[in-house]
C-alpha cells in the first residue's frame, strides 16, 4: 500500500481524534449498546491477558438513532468512574449503520492515529462486548502474526459459554456444530473461505484494514463481508484453539447471528445442514479451476450437472474467459483471480442452488 492511499482512506473516512491511541502500538475495538451487565467482565479479562500492555481498548458507546439515550449514559458514567489503564470510551450516540458503524468507526479512529511506517505493525482486534477472552489472548495472537509475517489478519477460535438452561446449552452447541462443519466443508472442498465468521473473532494488520476498504458498515453480517475481502489479499493465518468465550444469550438487536439463531433453536429446533453432495458440486468447480490446464469452464462434461444454471444466471462464463485472457498464464494467478469473483457469498449462494436443485429433484 502507497501513503498516498492511507491518505486517501483517512480524508474519505473522518474519524474522530483521541490522541492517547498514539502511545500504543496496538487496539482492541469493542463496540457496546446497552452492555453494562457484560462490559465489565470482558474488560477484566483483557486487563489481565499477557502481553496485552501495549494495545489500548477503544469502548465505542453508542444507542441506535432513535432509541432510548438512558444506557448508553450508564455505560459511558461506569467508564468514566472505573478508570481502567488503556481503556478509552468513544461515545457515538444515534448512529444508523448498526454495529458495522460501531465497528468501523472505532477502527478507523486507531488507524487515524497511526503513522504511514506504523500500519504494517500495528494490530485491530476485533471483539465484542459480551466476549471474554483467555489470558493467552495476545501472547497467542501477536505469535502468529509473528510467524506468518503475511498473513493480513489472525481468525481467533471462540467457544461460546454455557447456557443459562439445558435448552440454551444446547441450542448454542448446535449452533456452533453447524458452523464449524460449514466452515470445515468449505475447507474440504478446497474452498479460501473456510472460517467462521463472528465479530469478536479476528484480528487484523492496520494496514491490510485499510487495503479492505475498512470495516463493512451493516446492521449484521459486516465479519463476514470484511473477512471475505480481507482473504482476498491473502490467506489469513487460523488459530485452533478458542480464545474467545462469547455469551450464549439470546438477542433481538440484529436481524440474524447468533443471538436470533439460538431463539430460534430454544424450543428444540435443529439447524439444517447444507448436504454433502452440494460440497462435492462445489469441489468439482473448484477443482476445474485450479487445474493447471488453463481450459474454459464452458464444457458441459467438466460443470457438475446441478450447478450450470447457477453458473449461467451469475454470468460466470464471461467472467471466467476474461479472467482468462486479463491473469497472467499461471495456475496460480488464475485461480486466485477466481476466488477474488467466487467469493464467500457467492459461495453460499452457489451451495444453496444446489441443495434447492436436490431438493426438487426429491
Amino acid at each position: 500500500m502507497r501513503e498516498h492511499d492511507f491518505r486517501k482512506y483517512l480524508k474519505k473516512h473522518p474519524s474522530p481524534h483521541l490522541p492517547e491511541l498514539a502511545s500504543h502500538a496496538h487496539c482492541v475495538v469493542i463496540p457496546s449498546y446497552n452492555e453494562t451487565a457484560y462490559l465489565p467482565e470482558v474488560l477484566d479479562s483483557l486487563q489481565n491477558a499477557h502481553d496485552g500492555e501495549n494495545t489500548a481498548v477503544i469502548v465505542v458507546v453508542n444507542h441506535p438513532a432513535g432509541a432510548d439515550e438512558g444506557s448508553s449514559l450508564e455505560l459511558l458514567a461506569y467508564l468514566e468512574k472505573v478508570s481502567l489503564p488503556r481503556v478509552y470510551p468513544l461515545y457515538l450516540p444515534d448512529l444508523k449503520g448498526g454495529v458495522g458503524e460501531a465497528r468501523k468507526r472505532g477502527m478507523d479512529c486507531f488507524a487515524a492515529s497511526r503513522t504511514f511506517q506504523q500500519l504494517k505493525e500495528s494490530i485491530i482486534f476485533s471483539l465484542d462486548a459480551d466476549s471474554p477472552v483467555s489470558k493467552n489472548y495476545f501472547r497467542e495472537v501477536f505469535g502468529a502474526f509473528s510467524a506468518a509475517p503475511d498473513a493480513p489478519g489472525v481468525l481467533i477460535p471462540v467457544r461460546h459459554r454455557q447456557g443459562k438452561t439445558r435448552e440454551q446449552e444446547r441450542a448454542i452447541r448446535e449452533y456452533e456444530r453447524y458452523m464449524f462443519r460449514y466452515a470445515e466443508k468449505l475447507r474440504q472442498a478446497g474452498s479460501p473461505y473456510g472460517f467462521v465468521s463472528i465479530g469478536s473473532g479476528f484480528a487484523v494488520r492496520t494496514a491490510n484494514y485499510i487495503m479492505a476498504g475498512g470495516m463493512k458498515v451493516k446492521k449484521a453480517g459486516e465479519d463476514f463481508y470484511f473477512l471475505q475481502e480481507l482473504v482476498k489479499q491473502s490467506p489469513l493465518c487460523q488459530l485452533t484453539e478458542p480464545l474467545v468465550y462469547p455469551s450464549p444469550r439470546v438477542s433481538e438487536r440484529v436481524p440474524f447471528g447468533t443471538g436470533q439463531a439460538v431463539k430460534s433453536l430454544l424450543p428444540g429446533g435443529m439447524m439444517e445442514d447444507i448436504p454433502d453432495k452440494a460440497f462435492d458440486c462445489l469441489a468439482q468447480l473448484l477443482d476445474a479451476a485450479a487445474s493447471p490446464d488453463g481450459f474454459l469452464l464452458t464444457e458441459s462434461k467438466i460443470i457438475p450437472g446441478d450447478t450450470t444454471h447457477f453458473l449461467e444466471k451469475e454470468n460466470f462464463f464471461s467472467v471466467w474467459r476474461s479472467i482468462l485472457q486479463n491473469t497472467p498464464p499461471t495456475a496460480e494467478a488464475r485461480l486466485k483471480a477466481f476466488h477474488r469473483w467466487f467469493d464467500g457469498l457467492k459461495t453460499l449462494r452457489f451451495l444453496h442452488a444446489v441443495q434447492n436443485s436436490l431438493t426438487s429433484k426429491g
